[in-house]
């Protein structure tokens, strides 16, 4: 723990509770799905976070984030609290780890955290799980003005089964975090 014992330990608890806050922030920005959605998202929340601590090459500081989240496991449920103050925490994260961790670990840790977003984000289709092709091409329609956006940018975008497994008010919430991380992102 080298790099997060440089930081103040108040500072230091919010940035090992954002891996878990964020993965949470998007599992309860869509409750359509019930329990089952609750379920899958909670258990793909448990996945990626162990997965990042067995994958080092995120970047030093978020692979120490992450298994310091890990082994901070016992206190999850504790950290649900306030789930509306994830996007400004992740605001913090720049002026908070200024001066103390280098940029492009900031940088890796952010998208890293957005990464996690995404992941729970994917894990379950609120809107059906086994879709009808109606569903299936409203879904695909609603995404054009994504992909004219991307594609007038720049950007690849991708229409894929993981996509579709995310709900407009998930893809709200992941616009959110990724503004408030400082990301370009589409989805």
């Amino acid at each position: 723990m080298k790099l997060l014992e440089e930081i103040a330990p108040d500072v230091r608890s919010l940035i090992v509770r954002l891996p878990f806050r964020v993965g949470h922030f998007l599992s309860e920005s869509d409750n359509s799905g019930g329990g089952d959605a609750a379920e899958a998202e909670a258990e793909a929340l448990r996945n990626i976070v162990t997965f990042y601590v067995e994958d080092s090459v995120k970047g030093i500081f978020a692979h120490e984030v992450m298994t310091e989240t890990l082994n901070q496991k016992p206190k999850w449920d504790s950290w649900k609290d306030d789930i509306a103050k994830v996007p400004d925490e992740c605001a913090q994260l720049t002026s908070l780890l200024a001066g103390i961790i280098e940029e492009k670990e900031v940088v890796a840790f952010k998208h890293n955290l957005l990464e996690v977003a995404l992941v729970v984000a994917q894990a379950y289709q609120e809107i059906d799980d086994i879709p009808t092709p109606i569903e299936k091409f409203k879904t695909l329609v609603a995404s054009i003005p994504r992909r004219v956006d991307a594609f007038l940018s720049g950007e690849s975008y991708i229409i894929n089964q993981a996509s579709l497994n995310i709900s407009e008010l998930e893809r709200q919430a992941l616009i959110t975090l990724a503004g408030k991380l400082g990301i370009t992102f589409t989805i």
